[in-house]
Parts: C-alpha cells; sequence; structure tokens
C-alpha cells in the first residue's frame, strides 16, 4: 500500500517596498504608472497637512532598492501587530536579508509611523494619495507576520 506524505508549504511574507516594487504594485493593483506613482510618493514623503499637526511626511524617501528596516520602525510595527492582529504575529521579528556588500543605511519604502494607519489620515488625503500610502502601509505591516501555511495538494 502507498502512501502519501502530508508536506506543509509556507510562504514567508513579502518584504517591504523597493522603487521599483513600489512602482511594479501601485501599476497591478491601482493602474498608477510610474512616473504617477513616484509623483504621489514624493508629496507623501515631502509631507501632508494633517489638521492640528501641520505638514508630517508620511512615509520614508521612496527612491531605495533596499528591503532593510531600521531596529525603531521593527519595534514599532510589532507592536502594532499583536494588538491587531494576535494570531498573524511571529514571535520574533522578520529579518529581511540585505545583500552582501550593501551599507546597512538605505532604507526600504515604508510608512514614518506604523501606528498612523491609512483609515487615520483618510480626511487629510485626496482618493490618490490615500491608495498610494494605503498600499505602502500595508506591504510593511505585512512583511512582520507570521508565513502562510498550507497544503499544496489542496486543489
Amino acid at each position: 500500500m502507498a502512501s502519501v506524505a502530508q508536506k506543509e508549504k509556507r510562504r514567508n511574507p513579502p518584504p517591504p517596498f523597493t522603487t521599483s516594487k513600489l512602482q511594479q504594485a501601485a501599476y497591478n493593483r491601482l493602474r498608477y504608472t510610474a512616473k504617477r506613482t513616484m509623483s504621489l510618493a514624493q508629496k507623501l514623503y515631502e509631507g501632508v497637512e494633517l489638521g492640528d499637526e501641520g505638514s508630517v511626511a508620511l512615509i520614508t524617501y521612496m527612491r531605495t532598492d533596499s528591503v532593510h528596516v531600521s531596529n525603531d520602525a521593527l519595534i514599532q510595527v510589532r507592536e502594532l501587530i499583536p494588538n491587531a492582529w494576535v494570531e498573524l504575529s511571529p514571535g520574533k521579528a522578520q529579518l529581511l536579508q540585505i545583500e552582501k556588500g550593501r551599507a546597512g543605511s538605505p532604507r526600504s519604502v515604508r510608512p514614518t509611523d506604523a501606528m498612523r494607519a491609512p483609515e487615520d489620515v483618510r480626511k487629510y488625503l485626496d482618493e490618490d494619495l490615500f491608495k498610494l500610502y494605503q498600499l505602502i502601509w500595508q506591504r510593511f505591516v505585512a512583511s512582520q507576520r507570521l508565513p502562510a501555511i498550507f497544503d499544496p495538494n489542496d486543489d
């Protein structure tokens, strides 16, 4: 009698955006051209008026080919995940590979404050800015979630 081995497959969460991955995702999900994406990202980086807070930069510098995340940002997003999605929170930070020979200073495209959820700033942003910020925020938060586990034999 033949037996079939059950194996589970894991899929790690995607890393935060690099410039090119941001442009690809914005095109695929939002239908923004690369030029439009970078123009909107520039506005999010330079600062958006958030009522009494004044002008606030919502994302880090968007011209990068690194997926590196600062320790402060990792600590912050790890505080957010257990509060919002306990079942998806890993026991430790998802450390992302940095290419050999690269300085650690370049950073991924991410929110400047992970605690500033897209819905918190929606009323201050036009629809296109909101959608791009939401895309960046979701990808950054998702990068620290547990890997997806599934049965590759399920069809």
